[in-house]
């Protein structure tokens, strides 16, 4: 099944303004945005369980039952194809956070504590966790191309075109998603191996790249377009 954008916006002239593109299968990355194990995990006693608990519930279903299978699913057809993934990961270099932009200083990650680059929780959640031959890109900002080498990287890699996943859907994988596109990549969302705190903000965030930036499908239709397009 695919993601049908007509569904939530039947008015939009889509086929006036959205992006269309075939993943080519050879030159197309795989992207992991922020799966870190304090950037997933609200604690009981963390301030969005405390005062949204119902948030809490969903978030936890949703990542366990629906994103980390699928981004699974992805890094299986990426790995068994020697194509590649790139993992980046958000946090402070320091203790106090100095370092941030002044939108960021007063933000937590779910749990509600900041992260260290050298804490446990800074670290990709193990069921998806990098291999030496994968790129980890550290960043302190929503979008993974802002103040890093991930645009350099990619072309010297000959990268293309983006599959993006991860955390948040309506933070730092539209604001990724949209800088690839305003970079020249061909950029896709999958929407079923990402999350945000509320379904309106997650569908929000893919109909604004959907209507002019870029595609937005399921895990099942990216995995069909790339075994379809694979040489």
């Amino acid at each position: 099944m695919t993601w049908d954008p007509h569904r939530l916006d039947p008015r939009w002239p889509f086929d006036l303004t959205r992006t269309t593109f075939d993943l080519d299968a050879g030159s197309t990355a795989l992207l992991v945005i922020d799966m870190q194990v304090d950037q997933i995990t609200i604690g009981p006693e963390s301030p969005m369980a405390e005062r949204h608990p119902q948030i809490r519930d969903d978030w936890e279903r949703r990542i366990g039952e629906c994103v980390i299978p699928n981004i699974e699913r992805l890094i299986d057809w990426f790995r068994r194809r020697d194509h590649r993934i790139v993992y980046t990961r958000n946090g402070t270099m320091t203790a106090t956070g100095d370092e941030m932009t002044r939108r960021l200083k007063p933000r937590r990650p779910v749990g509600g504590q900041p992260i260290h680059r050298n804490s446990p929780g800074y670290q990709v959640v193990e069921r998806l966790a990098p291999r030496n031959e994968d790129m980890v890109v550290d960043k302190l900002t929503s979008g993974a191309f802002t103040a890093s080498t991930l645009d350099h990287a990619l072309r010297n890699m000959r990268i293309s075109g983006l599959v993006m996943t991860g955390v948040l859907t309506d933070a730092c994988v539209f604001g990724t998603a949209r800088s690839a596109a305003e970079l020249g990549y061909d950029s896709l969302i999958c929407e079923d191996a990402c999350a945000t705190f509320t379904r309106r903000a997650h569908d929000d965030a893919l109909m604004m790249h959907a209507r002019i930036f870029g595609r937005v499908d399921t895990t099942d239709g990216v995995l069909a377009e790339l075994e379809k397009n694979h040489g």
